[in-house]
């Protein structure tokens, strides 16, 4: 089966929304590669999975393991290219917003290593932004991802023989946040590298928080078109 061609007038969908279109997780085990704070991995939890958060250290699972633990959910140190599970153990494998985070280096690698820990039939959601609409535009001031994004689309383009591709679609989220200081605490706990960025363009993104804001009961909105892509472990 041949992906399918994203639609002409993306829909606006949540990221729950988004993943419950192509998988069903209850009773399933998941791994979610690159938790950061774990709200996901509690989510899909919740539903009935048995699934693990994947960050690349301790440090990156401080904000996950502080939060009300789930039953079902666990979290473990791992890398894309080097999960911790065992040859086709997972029923599905999640990136969300995450794969263009990986080094170049190790994308490709880190599909294979999707396949190899997905049980015949499983499947990988990848779930990425693109580099465009009003939100990246307030966010590339600090961190412009325009490169590594095209990057990770490329190399989910050409998966191992392993991912049969079933879907891409893309489709509008809503990026909601309080005011400009909420966005910019959020990005930063998100990279902490960022912080010593900040203070050469917070002036600047602050002024295009303003100008860009969608402002709906008291909360600061905007539009972020986002891709989602599936595949199906042969």
């Amino acid at each position: 089966m041949t992906a399918a061609v994203p639609t002409a007038v993306p829909r606006t969908l949540t990221l729950k929304q988004a993943l419950a279109e192509v998988v069903e997780v209850g009773g399933r085990t998941v791994v979610d590669v690159g938790c950061g704070d774990g709200a996901l991995v509690r989510h899909l939890a919740g539903l009935g999975a048995i699934v693990t958060g994947i960050e690349i250290n301790d440090g990156q699972l401080t904000r996950a393991r502080a939060a009300e633990p789930v039953k079902g959910a666990g979290y473990a140190i791992g890398s894309g290219e080097a999960l911790p599970m065992t040859d086709g153990s997972t029923d599905v494998v999640v990136y969300s917003n995450s794969f263009h985070h990986l080094p170049l280096a190790v994308m490709a690698p880190s599909l294979v290593e999707a396949a190899r820990v997905l049980k015949p039939g499983g499947r990988l959601v990848v779930v990425e932004p693109v580099a465009d609409g009003a939100y990246f535009n307030v966010t590339r001031r600090l961190d412009d991802e325009t490169v590594v994004r095209a990057a990770a689309h490329d190399t989910l383009r050409r998966p191992p023989p392993e991912l049969e591709p079933v879907d891409e679609t893309v489709y509008h989220t809503v990026m909601r946040y309080r005011d400009a200081d909420h966005l910019l605490t959020h990005m930063v706990a998100v990279d902490p590298d960022r912080r010593t960025r900040l203070p050469d363009v917070e002036a600047e993104m602050r002024d295009l928080f303003g100008a860009a804001a969608r402002w709906t009961d008291g909360m600061a909105e905007f539009d972020q078109p986002m891709r989602r892509m599936v595949f199906v472990r042969r």
